[in-house]
């Protein structure tokens, strides 16, 4: 049986890339198992794909290959990776878009959380490999869909690969190992000034709940939350448990922050990267 295969992108679905590039695997891989997480990335937006990539990945069978093509660098010197992980395949541009894959896979080895402050930026640094993980630059040509288009690296490099992939084909026949990739800082969580526990806004999703990378295990009974000079008390357990505005830990054991048959993100006016404060109530 050959691995599920699924495939994020800006896409959308009003064209035929999406299409192309199930062609393209379907063309090698006849019986390839092809799910799409979305298509509805933001365009060119690599923070966002890498986050939903992030929630959803896990839920897959072990072995899965999971396409990302958010690629504002298309058509320049950047590589197409394939990052091989103990539990699944990730192939996509080397632009940052695997940020939350290698962090989650480093702090899984650590059993702890990293303390250092860091907010959201635009900046990418070179990051090491978790233990247990490869990764090869696509560099191959024979695996590639001929011609290549300087455009579209995802229906002639990425969807072929895979689809050989998927075929049990090893990673080291399409190209040559690296011992890097380019991250951006995932942001943490800090302690600001009054000692509260701040954290930011990491996704806004469709229904403008806004999500934080506050997670349960930082949350004390009986906490307020703060976020845009609005304070939340307590914490709700699911959305229609209150009203107005609502603190409630998602599906993805996320903080976030909602309003009730409303959208948070327009309501309270904020964006990714502000920041949402714990406010730990003290004893009398």
């Amino acid at each position: 049986m050959s691995r599920v295969i699924t495939l994020t992108t800006d896409f959308g679905t009003g064209d035929g890339y999406v299409a192309s590039m199930k062609g393209v695997i379907l063309g090698i891989n006849p019986s390839a198992n092809i799910v799409d997480i979305t298509h509805a990335i933001e365009p060119q937006f690599i923070r966002q794909a890498a986050f939903i990539l992030h929630t959803a990945w896990r839920y897959f069978p072990a072995g899965s290959i999971h396409i990302v093509v958010v690629d504002p660098g298309v058509g320049s010197q950047r590589q197409m990776v394939i990052l091989q992980t103990p539990v699944a395949y990730f192939m996509a541009p080397d632009n940052g878009v695997l940020s939350y894959i290698l962090y989650e896979l480093e702090r899984g080895q650590e059993q702890s959380r990293k303390s250092v402050i860091t907010t959201p930026d635009n900046s990418t640094f070179e990051k090491g490999l978790p233990e247990g993980c490869k990764a090869i630059s696509i560099t191959n040509q024979k695996y590639w869909r001929q011609p290549v288009s300087s455009t579209f690296h995802g229906r002639d490099i990425l969807a072929p690969v895979a689809a050989y992939l998927s075929l049990e084909y090893p990673i080291s026949a399409f190209g040559e190992e690296l011992a890097r990739l380019n991250s951006f800082p995932v942001p943490q969580p800090f302690r600001d000034g009054n000692g509260h526990l701040t954290g930011h806004i990491i996704h806004i999703d469709r229904f403008g709940n806004l999500i934080t990378n506050l997670r349960s295990i930082d949350i004390r009974p009986g906490s307020a939350v703060e976020i845009h000079n609005q304070r939340i008390e307590n914490l709700s357990t699911y959305y229609a448990q209150s009203s107005g505005l609502i603190a409630v830990v998602g599906s993805n054991d996320y903080l976030e922050i909602s309003v009730r048959d409303g959208n948070a993100a327009r309501v309270l006016g904020v964006n990714i990267g502000d920041t949402v404060t714990i406010l730990d109530k003290l004893p009398l």
